[in-house]
């Protein structure tokens, strides 16, 4: 028997008894896809959390579902399909196929692991403007990349816009080829109105982005009733660009929905409506690239000659700025800890020179009235895989505010800025409960203290700044 949520979505009340999910953790599919961890899923076995075989020990997610579902052939042929397909956007399907495990028929597919999803936000606030400023381009970058090689995506939906390694992607595992009858048997708002009586098209994928743009900016999709001969009502509080792209996307009439080229025309007026994708044949540098306006009157030469200058200038500005840096001490209470270019798996730095003076060069211990700063006793680097740190634009930057006892060791630590990426805050955090300090002292007498720890993450390593707080 089958409900459906508000939502619409399936929610299946008679599963089979086979399996349960405790008994599958510990198991290993195929002989090389541990079950680390259950992560849900409405089917059994369900959702787990694995391990791809290799050096770098990749996190990865393996999806597992009964081998005698009636789409079987279908979800099969889109996994393949889906591990063929190569954009910066979609994630990444490692492997697929059936097995046989603890005497059940399974189907399997292993894909990226993702930190985090739109549904899991939402639900504790909207998006502000410039946040959907920021997610609708990686989108319509994987749609238009999707659509050009002849599929239509199908499911976007805010549980389908995930973050992995802090670069938004889409999964690629429900895909279908464009003209193919549509799989759906129980229309969502997320559906467009013609998926039950017509091939699935690619504007398809723009009535479900205008339902997730509503949704993420509302914390609610638009009330919308099929059988109301009108387009679903865009709330007021939407605001622009972002209310008319909505409307525009949510036209019954297929034909009348907006493309890709008229949405991004809507979201940045300066670049051509006609532009294509921006990543989908690149890395990520051009995703900071396409951002760029592009003036329409400059030679190819004159925006050679700009570039050109610029450059030189940047050079300029980096000298002075290291010059500077070499002839300027450190603050007397703070410290610096900077970790090369890290390897597969990033090994602790060596021991920190902090930048105060020795214990030796500070005030007499006996004197009345004197105190003196703590310093860094044991630094412990985080441990980040060199594929995540391929993924960093420009910089994650954390705060970490640790609570140090008399004795020089941490007994709290917190977030001041958590930032954006649960896996580089769990690493971050991991690493500074680590930490050891001789402590500070008042009057001859240690006393407890407090610290803040800077992690910078880059592409190119990893600096982590000390400072003492109080006393």
């Amino acid at each position: 028997m089958e409900i459906l949520s508000p939502h619409g979505a399936k929610i299946l009340l008679e599963m089979s008894t086979a399996v349960t999910r405790n008994d599958w953790v510990g198991r290993v599919i195929d002989g090389k896809f541990p079950l680390l961890e259950w992560l849900g899923g409405d089917e059994q076995p369900g959702v787990f959390r694995t391990e791809l075989n290799g050096p770098e020990m990749q996190s990865a997610v393996i999806r597992l579902m009964p081998a005698d579902r009636e789409d079987a052939e279908d979800r099969l042929r889109a996994w393949a399909a889906g591990a063929r397909l190569s954009h910066p956007r979609l994630m990444r399907i490692f492997e697929s196929g059936r097995v046989q495990a603890a005497g059940v028929a399974l189907l399997y597919v292993v894909t990226e692991y993702a930190e985090e999803s739109l549904a899991q936000v939402i639900p504790e606030r909207p998006l502000s403007t410039g946040e959907a400023r920021e997610m609708l381009p990686p989108i319509l970058d994987a749609l238009s990349y999707l659509h050009g090689q002849g599929f239509v995506h199908g499911h976007i939906k805010p549980s389908s816009i995930l973050v992995v390694h802090d670069r938004l992607k889409l999964p690629v595992d429900r895909i279908r080829r464009t003209g193919t009858e549509s799989p759906w048997e129980q229309v969502t708002i997320y559906d467009a109105p013609e998926v039950r009586s017509a091939d699935i098209s690619p504007a398809a994928d723009i009535w479900s982005l205008g339902v997730t743009l509503v949704e993420a900016l509302t914390q609610n999709p638009p009330l919308w009733v099929p059988a109301a001969q009108i387009d679903p009502p865009v709330p007021s509080e939407v605001a622009q660009p972002f209310g008319e792209i909505a409307r525009a996307c949510l036209r019954r009439d297929p034909a009348g929905r907006a493309s890709m080229g008229e949405i991004r025309a809507r979201l940045d007026p300066r670049r051509s409506s006609e532009e294509p994708a921006s990543e989908a044949h690149s890395t990520a540098p051009a995703e900071a690239l396409a951002r760029l306006p592009q003036p329409g009157g400059e030679t190819p030469s004159r925006r050679g000659l700009i570039l050109i200058g610029a450059a030189l200038l940047a050079l300029f500005v980096l000298i002075a700025f290291l010059v500077i840096r070499v002839h300027k001490p450190e603050p007397s209470s703070s410290a610096v800890a900077r970790s090369p270019a890290p390897p597969a798996v990033q090994a602790p730095a060596p021991a920190m020179t902090p930048a105060q003076p020795p214990p030796s060069a500070a005030a007499p211990s006996g004197s009345a009235g004197a105190s003196r700063k703590g310093a860094v006793a044991q630094q412990v680097m985080p441990t980040v895989l060199d594929s995540a740190n391929r993924t960093i634009q420009g910089k994650v930057e954390l705060r970490v505010r640790l609570d140090v006892d008399a004795n020089g060791a941490v007994t709290d630590a917190r977030f001041d800025v958590q930032g954006s990426s649960r896996y580089y805050a769990a690493k971050a955090l991991e690493a500074a409960r680590r930490w050891k300090f001789n402590p500070a002292q008042v009057d001859g007498v240690a006393v407890p203290s407090i610290w803040t720890l800077r992690f910078d993450f880059r592409r190119s390593g990893l600096e982590v700044t000390a400072v003492e707080v109080s006393p």
